[in-house]
């Protein structure tokens, strides 16, 4: 009987250690929500074949909206990349890790670039206007938030009373050594926009 009793509280032991893990996991990576996808049937045949690599990898700890949103410099993905793979629950190999860089670094030149161009063509918009847009098409909802939408563990709203313009600019193209944010390579243009945007951002 005391045998029965012993192996019943072992059991017991064992589900909640998984289960403490698994709290753990949605910690570190968040909720697995539906994964997003883009319509890569116009790229290049090699680089439809790296999509799939990142699509698969890359999901197995977080969807997909996160990658696919942010927008990164050639060296600001590769450490991105190798972040993820040093994690203990990375499968990447060094192989699959160049496939998603190339796909990330085509993907960044080709998709993303051309949705900025369209905001930067509109002409009608005014600077804020265009700066709102560039936030998202940046990706920076990714990492922050404004009005409770995006990232809310970064949350951006009244940083237009507490920064001048020239301080944002320094904050997004170059930040502080240690900042998790990584160094954006922002053209000029763009960046007087997000800025413009950002300034707006005041307390209430």
């Amino acid at each position: 009987m005391r045998q029965i009793v012993l192996r019943r509280l072992a059991l017991a032991a064992s589900l909640t250690a998984l289960l403490a893990l698994g709290t753990s996991a949605v910690a570190q990576f968040g909720k697995h929500s539906a994964e997003e996808k883009i319509n890569v049937s116009s790229y290049p045949a090699n680089i439809q074949s790296n999509y799939k690599v990142f699509a698969n990898k890359c999901s197995e700890c977080h969807g997909l909206a996160s990658s696919l949103k942010q927008s990164r410099s050639p060296e600001g993905w590769t450490a991105e990349v190798r972040r993820m793979q040093a994690m203990a629950s990375s499968h990447i190999n060094d192989s699959e890790a160049g496939e998603i860089l190339k796909f990330l670094a085509y993907d960044e030149s080709h998709r993303k670039a051309a949705s900025r161009e369209a905001i930067s063509a509109n002409t009608g918009n005014a600077p804020e206007v265009a700066g709102r847009q560039m936030f998202e098409s940046y990706g920076c909802s990714s990492c922050h938030s404004v009005a409770g939408v995006g990232n809310t563990s970064s949350a951006l709203d009244g940083i237009g009373s507490k920064r001048t313009a020239e301080e944002l600019k320094r904050l997004i193209v170059s930040p502080p050594s240690g900042s998790t944010m990584p160094p954006m390579s922002v053209p000029d243009k763009d960046l007087e926009n997000l800025v413009a945007y950002l300034l707006t951002l005041k307390n209430r």
